[in-house]
């Protein structure tokens, strides 16, 4: 009887694997916010203060040309009707000399009183001050916000991975007829 046989022999391998890497590099984004502020410039230019002392310097008797001059002829004046007076009234003394009195001495007597002080008590000016104040200028500089954006890398490396395959046995298949009479062996 006629007999096929077959016998196989398994391939035998070995297989060395590297598994594949990824190297990730990230960069974050960043984000650079920066400011200026707002400014606020204030100017006031200063006030203007004006002071007359005039009236107070009058009445403590500092005076300018001008009153003075004045106030001499004043009392030049007053000097003068009050000389013109005495001079008319020691004439009406005198006329009476006929009346049989004596009036020289009279006259005499009343030149020798001493003339009574006068003393005056006044108070002084206030001086006139005038204050001028100038407007504020105000003056408003904005401000700035700046925004960068840096934006974010991801650098990425590949190591790929690799097969290794090592034979270490191959396939085989054996094919055997056999008969009675015949053994053959493929």
């Amino acid at each position: 009887m006629f007999q096929v046989r077959v016998t196989q022999q398994d391939v035998k391998a070995r297989l060395n694997v590297t598994d594949p890497m990824l190297y990730l590099k990230i960069n974050d984004p960043e984000v650079q916010i920066s400011s200026q502020p707002v400014q606020l410039e204030i100017h006031q230019p200063a006030a203007e203060l004006t002071i007359d002392n005039y009236p107070s310097n009058y009445s403590r008797g500092i005076k300018n040309n001008v009153d003075f001059d004045r106030d001499n002829a004043r009392k030049g004046m007053k000097t003068v009707y009050a000389a013109i007076g005495k001079i008319a009234s020691e004439g009406v003394m005198l006329s009476k000399i006929e009346n049989k009195g004596n009036p020289l001495a009279q006259l005499a007597k009343a030149s020798m009183d001493p003339t009574p002080l006068e003393i005056n008590i006044a108070s002084v000016a206030e001086p006139t001050i005038k204050v001028t104040p100038h407007a504020a200028e105000v003056r408003v500089v904005s401000g700035r916000l700046n925004i960068s954006l840096n934006q974010g890398t991801v650098d990425g490396e590949l190591q790929r991975g690799t097969v290794d395959l090592t034979m270490l046995q191959y396939p085989q298949v054996n094919y055997r007829y056999v008969d009675s009479n015949v053994d053959i062996q493929i």
